[in-house]
């Protein structure tokens, strides 16, 4: 692999302590990425963190001019509620893929990636602390104006204002809605997909900071890489809520991990191809997508959707040892999470430290 990028929040210190233990231990070389921090300021805090709620919220409330001309998009859109479970609302919003998407489906690698979609939302920030001039993003802003009333600190404290979560592609789930620690979550996964693009990475693995590592992962990855085909495009270290995926067939005779993904949800442990990064990185963006459910939910439904070439480490290499607080849900303890995922390593790296 061309890189092992670490997700980490550069102020919880502990975290960081331990992924330099693991990497002492298995000689490997971590690069941090410093995690958008829905509990602090700055460009990669919370300002970032609520446009991105506004922008998703805005997205779904608008159809654009040129969307009815093309016919790609129709105003007469009737969400309905589902007949199987009261809190869904089907076809909740008016959808489509990006051009961007759709442009470049075929040929992942042809073209770069620019800006476009939901890259706009935080354009702003993004130039601001580059260096770079702003004239764009400031047009861009002047021409995509969101309700004043928005900004109002009442409103925005109010169920109203709340940003449901999609799935599928338009459906809502009416019990559930957008939070800033997930927003934050999914906009380091982001960021860190768009490193790979920027070294131009044949292929890189990117952990999150709570982890325990097989200790024998570098024979196993040895021995299974192989099997890969050359379009793959993400390849599942480890998983969660995946108890579908060890009734699937291995990937060659001689493997005896690689599986094709059904079903994984977590993002702790995953390789992505540069081919993988070029395709996730639009995905992401396309604006009636981006930033609408929980980044592994995102990412799982590509993939059941069969836009993403997928596999999956059955058992897995590298788990969550979920024995902090959780930096997403804040103030909530997941070590039960582990007792009922039944997912341990044969030969934990922690335990021999």
């Amino acid at each position: 692999t061309g890189g092992l990028f670490v997700i980490s929040l550069d102020r919880v210190e502990s975290r960081r302590k331990q992924m330099d233990l693991l990497a002492e231990a298995l000689d490997l070389d971590f690069t941090y990425i410093n995690a958008t921090d829905a509990q602090s300021s700055g460009v990669y805090g919370l300002q970032r963190v609520e446009r991105i709620i506004d922008r998703v919220r805005w997205q779904r409330n608008r159809l654009d001019e040129e969307d009815l001309e093309d016919g790609s998009v129709v105003a007469s859109n009737h969400p309905s509620p589902s007949e199987s479970n009261p809190n869904y609302i089907l076809d909740a919003f008016p959808f489509k893929w990006s051009k961007d998407v759709l442009d470049n489906l075929a040929d992942p690698l042809a073209n770069e990636l620019g800006i476009s979609g939901s890259d706009y939302w935080t354009l702003e920030l993004d130039r601001s602390q580059s260096g770079e001039g702003l004239d764009e993003a400031q047009a861009w802003e002047a021409q995509h104006l969101m309700p004043s009333h928005w900004q109002d600190e009442t409103w925005r404290n109010s169920r109203e204002a709340w940003v449901n979560l999609a799935f599928v592609r338009n459906t809502l789930e009416t019990s559930q809605h957008l939070t800033p620690g997930g927003v934050a979550c999914a906009d380091s996964h982001i960021r860190a997909i768009r490193e790979i693009i920027r070294r131009k990475l044949d292929s890189a693995i990117i952990f999150e900071d709570d982890i325990d590592i097989e200790f024998s992962i570098e024979r196993i990855l040895q021995h299974e890489w192989p099997f890969l085909p050359p379009t793959w495009d993400i390849v599942y270290l480890g998983h969660c809520w995946s108890s579908t995926e060890p009734f699937q067939p291995f990937l060659d005779p001689k493997a005896t991990y690689l599986r094709r993904t059904q079903h994984a949800l977590c993002l702790h442990a995953h390789a992505i191809s540069l081919r993988g990064a070029y395709k996730l990185a639009r995905f992401l963006r396309s604006p009636d997508y981006a930033y609408s459910r929980p980044v592994d939910h995102l990412i799982k439904d590509l993939v059941q959707m069969h836009y993403l070439e997928s596999y999956t480490f059955v058992p897995a290499l590298v788990v969550q040892t979920k024995e902090e607080e959780s930096q997403i849900k804040v103030g909530q303890m997941n070590s039960a999470w582990k007792d009922m995922s039944g997912e341990w390593l044969v030969d934990s790296t922690k335990e021999r430290i």
